[in-house]
């Protein structure tokens, strides 16, 4: 399973994406057209052996100068295995987000890490996430940062894999379960407010996979909750949580 979450307002088909309308560049803004972008997108992950199992866009009107374009800002969320690294049998997916603008509202980025979420509200999240301005050489700088954020997924998740496998291997009694839950208001993983919320998820997932009592299915119950909070303390409570899971496995 991936926490890959898209927040639009306007959900649109790929084909949709593709036949949006594309600004004509000026001397300082070269617009990228989403279609090309999303295409840059697939053929770096399908070159290094990666599919996409599932993806979500949103298109969002914009203007540029006078005129008005429906598909101005592009955001879009993509669901990526690889055999060896993370099949169709696994319960954790790697997700890649994708946002693109053609009023200047923001910069071209990708995103990507096991939880990601693109809002058209501007948020963009993910374990690592590179951008760049609509420039001249747009297209080329893109091409470059997209390859080098593959390897990054690639070297991370073979490691982190590892780590989930231990999540997995440790399972979690009632009384521990507890002093998890206030060790994580402690550390600010989340306020106090929300152990009863995350305490409700790990005993009763909406994901059956996640029914073990294991620590890897208190990191699920707790993302599950975090994803409800605001945006921005998302990704500082996500390294909190995995620092204090970290060291739960080594006791």
């Amino acid at each position: 399973m991936a926490n890959a979450t898209l927040i639009t307002s306007n959900a649109v088909s790929e084909v949709e994406v593709y036949g949006s309308e594309t600004p004509p560049q000026t001397r300082t803004h070269v617009p990228l057209a989403h279609g090309k972008f999303v295409d840059q997108v697939k053929h770096a992950l399908d070159y290094r052996g990666w599919n996409v199992s599932d993806s979500q866009y949103g298109l969002f009107p914009g203007k540029l100068g006078d005129i008005k374009y429906e598909g101005a800002n592009l955001f879009g969320v993509m669901k990526i295995q690889k055999e060896g690294l993370v099949s169709e049998n696994s319960d954790y997916e790697i997700a890649v987000g994708i946002r693109n603008s053609h009023d200047k509202r923001f910069s071209a980025g990708i995103a990507s890490g096991l939880v990601v979420m693109v809002c058209e509200n501007l948020d963009f999240y993910g374990d690592f996430v590179a951008k760049h301005k609509h420039t001249v050489n747009v297209e080329h700088e893109l091409h470059v940062r997209i390859y080098g954020m593959i390897e990054k997924i690639e070297g991370q998740y073979s490691r982190h894999a590892e780590k989930i496998q231990q999540y997995r291997n440790r399972l979690l009694s009632d009384s521990e379960t507890h002093d998890l839950i206030v060790q994580c208001a402690d550390r600010r993983v989340f306020p106090w407010s929300y152990g009863e919320k995350v305490l409700r998820e790990f005993r009763n997932p909406r994901h059956e996979e996640f029914e073990d009592r294991s620590i890897w299915a208190f990191n699920n119950a707790t993302t599950e909750v975090l994803k409800t909070r605001n945006f921005q303390d998302l990704q500082p409570s996500t390294q909190r949580l995995h620092s204090l899971l970290g060291e739960v496995c080594l006791n």
